[in-house]
């Protein structure tokens, strides 16, 4: 068996999020907005900008499709979907197909007409930009004289929503809870939309006794779909509690409404830390 290789097919999927280095393509902005309510015209132009490999020229094709956020407030892909919230037949781009020379960028420029026939709320699309020729990669699969070859395309998608209408956006914390895990302590917290367009949130942890603050942290974003929910669990940092004791985890949320104003959401849980910390 000395020497025998086999072939494994992957395919790498970026959704708006960073591309590992081997895949060799970046793409600006990693996703559209737009609020049609604030344009004149019925038609919305903009662009986006592909860039390719520092090493070698890479050929690329655009197309369109349609996706759902799902209750971890992730992309969902949707395959032939009747929905009229649904842009992948609206949208317009050239070019659909081009190549970048290496070291270079190329721009696909983005229209959508008939804003005026789109239903109110949140419209939305995913634009793909996949690499035309995979690339092989040797991969080590830990047995003595037998290699792998990884046959890897690239498809970097940026999601496109059009905001039109009656547009809402209203979030809100259902409940939040402490919970225990393999390795260490969480937070589940149930976050609703209320509107009819999705909610992008961000925020504050702060661990607090009594009136004084023991720790301080960045919370990690995520996007509720309107008229949905998204449960959230994330680690609690506990590195800066230095004794057993009664505690209040205090969680400050954030997002934008559909006039562009930002809303605060606080909700406090009993942190009772037991045993040696």
């Amino acid at each position: 068996m000395s020497g025998m290789k086999k072939k494994i097919f992957g395919l790498l999927i970026a959704l708006g999020l960073a591309v590992p280095a081997f895949a060799s393509v970046a793409v600006a902005p990693t996703r559209v907005e737009i609020n049609a309510n604030k344009l004149k015209n019925n038609y919305v132009t903009t662009a986006i900008e592909v860039k390719g490999d520092s090493q070698q020229p890479m050929r690329f094709k655009v197309y369109p499709g349609f996706f759902t956020i799902n209750e971890k407030g992730e992309l969902v892909m949707v395959d032939n979907a009747n929905d009229p919230h649904d842009l992948s037949k609206k949208i317009r781009f050239v070019p659909s197909e081009f190549t970048v020379a290496q070291g270079k960028s190329q721009k696909v420029r983005i229209n959508i007409a008939g804003l005026n026939t789109l239903p109110d709320g949140e419209n939305r699309t995913i634009l793909y930009i996949e690499d035309v020729n995979p690339k092989e990669m040797s991969i080590p699969t830990g047995r003595a004289g037998i290699g792998a070859q990884l046959i890897v395309k690239t498809r970097v998608g940026v999601p496109v929503y059009v905001d039109k209408g009656r547009v809402s956006k209203d979030a809100d914390v259902e409940y939040l809870n402490i919970v225990k895990g393999k390795d260490g302590l969480y937070t589940d917290m149930k976050v609703i939309s209320k509107g009819n367009s999705k909610v992008r949130y961000s925020g504050n942890v702060q661990i607090v006794q009594g009136k004084k603050l023991i720790d301080e942290y960045s919370l990690a974003g995520k996007v509720v779909a309107g008229n949905n929910f998204c449960v959230d669990r994330q680690k609690i940092k506990t590195d800066n509690i230095k004794e057993a004791g009664e505690y209040t985890l205090r969680m400050v949320l954030s997002y934008f409404d559909e006039n562009g104003k930002r809303k605060n959401i606080k909700k406090e849980a009993n942190l009772n830390i037991t045993g040696k910390v």
